[in-house]
């Protein structure tokens, strides 16, 4: 039987919780998850423009981390700065400056729970995918090129947030990375198209494709084996399965492999092979 990964996932006590969601995904035949952190709102009821509410967020995250271990899985927690909490402080009335004052803390904290071994990674941090102002962009991108040096000097993951524009945005962030002189082996290109997926893949990146039946189609028919897959699931209940059940992705895969439309060797070698190297765990 093919054992699956989670590439990326988010759960949340607001939702059904890292227990059960755990419990659902190693049901279904699951063995590895990547957990990344969701803004802050998500886990505590006021949103507060503060460095202690970023704290007390995080320690709700990390025992989210510990829930979803004892379920059985293997599990990797990043921390990071979305892309859209840039757009919700800026709407609070803060300055570009008080925006990239706040996430220089937030990672200062993030980077000491990597060196600690609490954290294995910095993530979501990027751009917007969505219509937002120049400004907020830019603030984005500078606190997404801070985070890139932490993960250099700790030897750390990083999932990036982006627009799905191509071969512009898998170049722009080899530009970048190339400047910041961070291993690319290091970076994940999260909720790729097919299209950045193909031209991060072949600058050296990884890649998760969403879990969904149609691009999972695409992205086993039209790419190389060089990405891995994940649900993106925010575990909230006012959205259900957004963008998809861990679950039901387990599900979508089998589909295709009893339909003959991937073989059982791409699937190991997309869920076990390129966990492993990536995530540096030790295989099921």
């Amino acid at each position: 039987m093919v054992l699956y990964a989670d590439a990326h996932m988010h759960t949340s006590p607001q939702g059904l919780g890292a227990l059960e969601v755990g419990k659902r995904f190693r049901s279904a035949g699951g063995w590895f998850a990547a957990l990344v952190m969701l803004p802050p709102w998500h886990y505590l009821d006021e949103f507060k423009p503060s460095l202690e509410y970023y704290e007390k967020a995080l320690k709700v995250f990390l025992s989210e981390c510990e829930k979803l271990r004892s379920t059985g899985l293997r599990v990797v927690c990043l921390a990071g700065f979305h892309p859209a909490e840039v757009d919700k402080l800026v709407s609070r009335g803060l300055t570009p400056e008080q925006v990239l004052e706040l996430a220089e803390a937030v990672l200062r904290l993030e980077e000491e729970l990597c060196r600690k071994g609490v954290l294995q990674g910095i993530g979501e941090i990027g751009r917007q995918h969505y219509k937002t102002s120049p400004e907020r962009f830019a603030i984005a991108e500078t606190i997404m090129i801070r985070a890139l040096e932490i993960a250099r000097d700790n030897d750390c993951i990083v999932h990036l947030h982006l627009e799905n524009a191509g071969p512009a945005t898998a170049r722009t962030v080899d530009r970048i990375v190339r400047l910041v002189k961070i291993d690319r082996r290091r970076i994940l290109f999260h909720h790729a198209s097919v299209r950045v997926a193909r031209e991060a893949t072949m600058l050296g990146y990884t890649a998760t494709i969403p879990g969904k039946l149609e691009a999972l189609r695409r992205a086993f028919s039209e790419l190389s084996p060089g990405f891995m897959v994940e649900s993106d699931y925010i575990d909230d209940p006012h959205r259900p399965c957004v963008s998809v059940c861990p679950w039901d992705m387990v599900r979508f895969q089998g589909e295709l492999l009893e339909r003959g439309e991937v073989d059982e060797e791409l699937l190991v070698k997309v869920n076990i092979d390129n966990i492993v190297e990536f995530y540096r765990v030790e295989p099921p």
